[in-house]
């Protein structure tokens, strides 16, 4: 995955290379946990600042800030700030108290609103989380691996076109010879994974929305804040995009320039490191090799930035565009989920769970990209991270009852 709102983008980059080839060095495990350690670190004061100037170029005055932990304190909060909006929104807002079982309650967030006094809220920035960082980066290998895999199946089927002396338009497959191609179309794209370097260029696993941000008002008001953000110092290129039709907005990826490393390593003296020991790095260590880390990091991150009105901030929360529904709906359509797709989407999940984890080095790679496994594996290789072991006792219970049977002048628990 090439996560832009990372500093050290490429050297992630190229880790999750050799991870897709099998190959696991000495050190990725601390890497990866220092880069979900360091970033925010690095990239908060900036991403705060542009916020607040924006802001003050539209909504004048003080600002109220709050931390919401999950969806369902936000959809409250919005409920509570736009109950009067209009009658889509009433009709709406009323179907959330009735039933709000129906609106995908308990989803996990980490988000910040900011409002003015007595105000809805005019702005959120938002960390996009682990899994779903996972599964963004997933999709675009999957995405990748179709075109290869269909490219494969195609070659196969002309082959055989050949064989029976027909061009490959006239050849009638049947169902079987077609399940055959793509069986062993999907082996040779799998074994390029052990046997040759993957292909994959940055720019077919961009993920840009890692941070993001949202700024909510009236259409002249949005303008205004468009050209704010075209004009901030800060920002070093912005590309545009405007969507319409079941969700409307403006998206822009809005590249952000960092202060100097020099004041970020001298912001940063004071900082207190003690809350990453539950990922299994010293705070002592953290303090140390931080300079290091921000002098050898890129001096820009992106950010996306999305600007819309509070009734279509009401439609993507209860409406037309659900952000959860939008997400089952980009799940069910992936072109390709077979055996290769779920071994590089657990290898990214799995990297991104090692960085929160207590777990700092792993000796080896629980699956690699050319083999078979039950999904089994999956989970007991992420457990093994935090250092659980499920179903254990059960085993080991049912163990010495058999072995109890078999001797039965031994005791059991």
């Amino acid at each position: 995955m090439y996560l832009t709102s990372v500093t050290q983008r490429d050297r992630l980059f190229q880790l999750v290379m050799r991870w897709l080839a099998g190959r696991l060095e000495s050190g990725d495990g601390r890497f990866v946990t220092q880069v979900f350690v360091y970033e925010s670190v690095i990239w908060a004061p900036t991403i705060r600042r542009f916020v607040y100037d924006i802001l003050a170029c539209t909504y004048p005055g003080p600002l109220r800030l709050r931390r919401l932990r999950s969806k369902d304190d936000l959809r409250a909060a919005l409920a509570a700030a736009y109950g009067d909006l209009n009658d889509r929104a009433r009709d709406l807002l009323g179907q959330f108290r009735r039933h709000p079982e129906e609106f995908f309650p308990g989803t996990p967030a980490d988000l910040v609103i900011a409002a003015c006094e007595e105000g809805p809220p005019r702005a959120m920035v938002r960390v996009k989380r682990e899994r779903r960082i996972a599964e963004k980066a997933s999709r675009r290998i999957a995405d990748g691996l179709a075109d290869r895999i269909q490219a494969e199946a195609r070659a196969l089927a002309a082959g055989r076109a050949a064989e029976a002396g027909v061009p490959l338009e006239y050849l009638v497959s049947s169902p079987d010879a077609m399940l055959d191609d793509f069986a062993r179309a999907e082996q040779v794209v799998s074994r390029a994974f052990r046997d040759e370097a993957p292909t994959f260029e940055p720019r077919d696993l961009r993920v840009d929305d890692v941070i993001g941000a949202k700024f909510v008002g009236s259409r002249p008001e949005l303008e205004r804040i468009e050209r704010a953000i075209s004009d901030h110092p800060l920002a070093a290129g912005v590309e545009r995009e405007e969507h319409r039709g079941r969700y409307n907005d403006v998206n822009l990826l809005v590249d952000l320039v960092l202060p100097s490393a020099g004041e970020i390593i001298d912001a940063a003296r004071s900082h207190e490191w003690g809350h990453a020991s539950r990922r299994g790095l010293a705070a002592e260590e953290l303090r140390r090799e931080f300079p290091g880390y921000v002098e050898s990091g890129a001096r820009t991150v992106r950010a996306e930035v999305i600007l819309t009105t509070g009734g279509e901030l009401i439609e993507s929360e209860f409406g037309r565009s659900i952000h959860e529904q939008r997400i089952l709906e980009q799940r069910a359509s992936v072109p390709y989920s077979g055996r290769i797709a779920s071994n590089a989407s657990f290898l990214i999940e799995y990297l991104l769970m090692l960085a929160i984890s207590p777990t700092v080095e792993v000796d080896r790679l629980p699956v690699k990209m050319w083999g078979r496994y039950l999904p089994d594996i999956f989970a007991l290789a992420v457990w093994d991270l935090f250092g659980i072991r499920p179903g254990l006792e059960l085993v080991h219970a049912f163990a010495d009852a058999a072995e109890a049977l078999l001797d039965p002048g031994r005791s059991t628990p």
